[in-house]
């Protein structure tokens, strides 16, 4: 019962900091908010996870975990490379536009690194592009799409993909004057990702 008492507790914390970080940034928050939002002690912050610092780390990391899973998902599917990276980019965008995940965390500590995150943690925020560029490639060994025939075009398709689910994430409660149909969010991204993809198609 006690550890079960301990988990819940620091979910809520994790839950409340993830809330909190979202909306201030990290150096705007302090730990009486969050114990506050969280309804618990602020005190349990440094018991459970030793400090702010760590606390966001831990909610880093269990974002980066979230996205993990979600790559393990679609390879267990063994789905055409094409299929999985649609599957995938949509998945992100869901996630992204879901509150209760949380992801804009993540954005804010790339466009400006706080320098609080471990190395291992840092490399895996950095790396995240890297499982859309590894399905392009599946998909043009599998000739679904052709061979990128700039330099770095690979990573060109992956930042530019990246950028596009980002970008819906950003300005999702605005009115986007390039979408004139007014077209869903989702529905947007698969227009968007054939229109990228279209000069790679055989």
């Amino acid at each position: 019962m006690h550890r079960r008492n301990s988990e819940e507790t620091m979910q809520r914390l994790m839950d409340a900091g993830a809330e909190l970080f979202d909306k201030k940034g990290y150096h705007n928050v302090s730990i009486k908010e969050i114990g506050r939002l969280a309804g618990c002690n602020s005190a349990l912050i440094s018991y459970h996870f030793g400090s702010k610092q760590a606390l966001y780390q831990s909610i880093i990391d269990s974002q980066l975990e979230v996205l993990h899973r979600l790559e393990e998902s679609i390879e267990k599917e063994e789905k055409p490379p094409l299929q999985q990276l649609k599957k995938y980019l949509h998945a992100i965008l869901q996630s992204q536009l879901d509150p209760h995940q949380h992801m804009i965390i993540l954005y804010q500590e790339l466009l400006t690194p706080s320098g609080l995150l471990n190395d291992d943690s840092w490399q895996r925020l950095t790396r995240l592009g890297d499982y859309i560029q590894s399905l392009l490639v599946k998909a043009v060994e599998a000739g679904e799409l052709r061979t990128p025939q700039q330099d770095h075009g690979y990573e060109y398709v992956t930042f530019i993909l990246t950028a596009i689910t980002e970008m819906l994430f950003l300005i999702k409660d605005r009115p986007l004057s390039l979408n004139p149909e007014g077209h869903p969010a989702e529905q947007l991204l698969d227009k968007l990702i054939g229109f990228v993809l279209e000069p790679l198609k055989p």
